[in-house]
């Protein structure tokens, strides 16, 4: 039986691998597109600079809304307000009368290196299978840009440190930390900006429909799409993918192929590996119910918790009078015993009696050392015709829109391999 031809196969990438396709097929290449059906309950979009661009791609910008995503830290001293009615220059001058100027500068720095380091890290990703070719990349991408790539590579209490006093510095910790769900060692500069700033955009995007609209200029671009599930097997030739052959016995050949964790069959380099952590780290999340619903009106949609750890609340409504809230928190130090969580979000929500059950954490796989985090954060080279998304989980406050870089990075690639 003839092979089916084609440009470029994308499978098991999920956002990512839509993402690329649907731009790829969009500058008239033949691409085919095997993927599982997004989630339908996911959170909107952030409408920050790496989504801003991707729409302008697509032609359009009508579905951006303004939405203010309100989210607060908490501690036993203060509760910090971020997108909510007072500006964050005010909301840090009513907090900290003595230190907000330093703070907001801070703040402000982090804002502006994410903003451009998301659009940086868009363009074409460095095709290179070794991590530390791909960060010296970047490296150069960012001093080429006027990004003090220096500092971003350190772990972002290193850059705390400007803040002389050590209560605004713990307060800010504890706020990136809670928003990233990484502990302060284990989070770059890097990602705390990027993070940051997506966190603080005040515009939004319905996920559903953004979804939506990028099957429609998929479809209205000539490309095709399969169930995953048609998939059956990889068919290599030496480390070349030679085709895939779905269940119906189809053969399929491409001048490039775009995998990621969802296919089930494509695994890091052996030089990825060794850059991750020895150990699985994942966000700890919970579930708590028996929350009366409505919220508190003093209590935003999302709140961040300070403590150790801190824990990242984000209220989910539910019909009828309860309301169930998730809760997440860095891997590192592990909570084995729950209990304390539970006095601490009995303080929160006095007068409500809570049950906190362990839930399921998506992400896969593991931290990576500060200093490579940028390197392996985009698509992965793994042969000359095979590209890896691998690395979404990199921002597990942001993953959506770290799916939306890697399409990105990730079609910018494969054009130029597809020449």
């Amino acid at each position: 039986m003839l092979a089916e031809q084609h440009d470029l196969i994308a499978f098991g990438a999920g956002l990512a691998g839509q993402t690329a396709a649907t731009l790829l097929a969009r500058q008239g290449y033949r691409v085919l597109l095997l993927d599982t059906p997004a989630p339908a309950d996911t959170q909107p979009l952030s409408c920050c600079p790496v989504l801003a661009k991707l729409l302008a791609s697509l032609d359009t910008q009508q579905l951006v809304h303004h939405a203010n995503d309100c989210f607060q830290l908490i501690t036993d001293e203060i509760r910090l307000e971020v997108n909510g009615a007072l500006p964050l220059a005010q909301e840090l001058k009513r907090e900290f009368p003595d230190h907000h100027a330093p703070i907001l500068d801070l703040l402000t720095r982090l804002d502006d290196w994410g903003q451009r380091l998301g659009l940086l890290l868009t363009g074409a990703a460095p095709d290179s299978p070794w991590p530390l070719i791909r960060a010296l990349t970047l490296y150069r991408r960012q001093w080429r840009q006027g990004l003090p790539a220096h500092h971003l590579r350190q772990p972002v209490d290193r850059l705390l440190a400007t803040l002389t006093d050590k209560g605004p510095q713990q307060v800010v910790l504890q706020l990136l930390s809670g928003l990233c769900l990484k502990t302060p060692a284990q989070l770059s500069a890097a990602e705390a900006a990027l993070n940051w700033h997506i966190a603080t955009r005040p515009q939004r995007i319905d996920f559903r429909q953004f979804t939506r609209l990028l099957n429609e200029r998929f479809a209205a671009a000539g490309g095709r799409s399969l169930p995953l599930q048609e998939l059956d097997d990889l068919q290599w030739q030496g480390k070349r993918l030679q085709s895939i052959r779905l269940r119906d016995g189809r053969r399929l050949q491409a001048r490039q192929f775009l995998a990621g964790p969802g296919s089930g069959s494509i695994e890091p380099l052996s030089a990825t590996a060794e850059a991750l952590a020895d150990e699985t780290r994942r966000p700890q999340r919970w579930t708590v119910s028996g929350v009366k619903s409505p919220r508190p009106p003093i209590l935003a949609s999302r709140v961040i918790l300070g403590g150790t750890p801190p824990l990242h609340l984000r209220w989910e409504a539910q019909e009828g009078p309860a309301a169930r809230i998730q809760v997440a928190c860095p891997a590192e130090p592990a909570v084995t015993d729950p209990e304390p969580l539970n006095r601490r979000l009995a303080a929160l929500l006095p007068f409500t009696e809570v049950k906190l059950s362990q839930g399921h954490s998506s992400a896969t796989a593991g931290d990576v050392k500060v200093g490579l985090w940028l390197g392996m954060a985009l698509p992965q080279p793994v042969a000359n015709n095979l590209l890896f998304c691998h690395r979404p989980d990199l921002l597990p406050s942001a993953a959506n829109t770290a799916a939306l870089i890697l399409g990105q990075a990730a079609a910018g690639l494969l054009h130029k391999r597809l020449g």
